[in-house]
């Protein structure tokens, strides 16, 4: 097997990862949702680029509004559930990742 394939099965084995597969089709079926997670991700570029430009009064009108999509989102009983799952399998990729990134560090450095 390979080690691509290892790592790969490891994340799929994850509990949070399964839930999170059994949790799209919902979320992916759903108008209302779908249309919730697409405002909060434009919402989300807006408040980059108004942070970024020092808008400072703009970035604050958008968080509220964000902070009122959010809310309006893990309303839906299943989402925050999905929301805390995917948090969860990032942090596990993200320490995966350092990982590596550590190890490539001390290679190529010679440590």
């Amino acid at each position: 097997m390979s080690r691509t394939k290892i790592i790969i099965d490891y994340f799929n084995s994850l509990p949070e990862v399964k839930r999170i597969h059994e949790l799209e089709p919902f979320i992916d079926n759903n108008i209302e949702i779908r249309k919730l997670f697409s405002n909060i991700k434009k919402l989300q570029k807006q408040m980059v680029n108004s942070k970024e430009y020092n808008q400072i009064n703009q970035y604050e009108i958008q968080l509220n509004e964000y902070n009122k999509l959010k809310e309006d989102l893990i309303n839906y009983p299943f989402v925050e559930e999905y929301l805390d799952a995917l948090d969860v399998a990032y942090n596990e990729l993200s320490m995966f990742i350092n990982g590596v990134e550590d190890l490539f560090d001390k290679l190529l450095n010679g440590d």
